[in-house]
């Protein structure tokens, strides 16, 4: 294949890797939508549908029928199944979808930012690699409403919480002009309460 904006894309695999069976959900716009069903009815998909990523395996390029579309391998929020029948009463689950291909005309039309914090994903992986949404539309935004943070019902703190919040307290302590303390005796206290 030939380098497109100085990219070189590549369709074979490496010899060093294995090749994986997997499957993903493919996005394309509506438009193009029934030249893909035409060829899976055809039976010619290999003929009008041609897929090169690049090197990171998130970006790349779909030839589609002659003209080319601009591709994007994000993360979905949660799991899809996918099952196969031979006799419409039997289903076998086939595989654990959880990337999608979104396809579109531009380059600059795929947005995937997700609502974690900068720490998260740090940890994880990057931010525009997680798409913030499912694949139906009363999961929009699904990633910020379902899998937000949990506030701790526990009342007790976390050691690295109590660490921070111990040293805030000496350098406060440390820092202070004037200190005053008073001692009270539980019992004289109790005392008072009851004349």
């Amino acid at each position: 294949m030939e380098p497109i904006n100085n990219v070189q894309y590549t369709s074979e695999p490496k010899s060093d890797e294995s090749e994986a069976e997997g499957q993903f959900i493919m996005r394309v716009p509506e438009d193009r939508a029934e030249t893909i069903h035409e060829a899976i009815r055809d039976g010619n998909v290999h003929k009008k549908l041609s897929i090169a990523l690049k090197e990171d395996l998130r970006q790349g390029q779909v030839w589609l029928d002659g003209s080319m579309l601009y591709t994007k391998l994000v993360d979905l929020p949660s799991i899809v199944e996918s099952y196969k029948t031979t006799d419409k009463k039997n289903f076998y689950k086939t595989a654990d979808i959880s990337q999608m291909l979104i396809c579109t005309e531009k380059p600059e039309e795929i947005e995937c930012k997700s609502s974690e914090s900068e720490e998260e994903a740090a940890n994880k992986q990057p931010q525009n690699d997680l798409y913030p949404h499912g694949i139906t539309r009363p999961l929009k935004n699904v990633r910020r409403r379902r899998f937000r943070k949990k506030m701790l019902n526990n009342p007790e703190m976390p050691a690295t919480d109590i660490a921070k919040e111990l040293k805030w307290l000496l350098i406060a302590d440390s820092q202070a002009m004037d200190v005053k303390y008073e001692i009270i005796n539980e019992l004289d206290s109790s005392d008072h309460s009851s004349v």
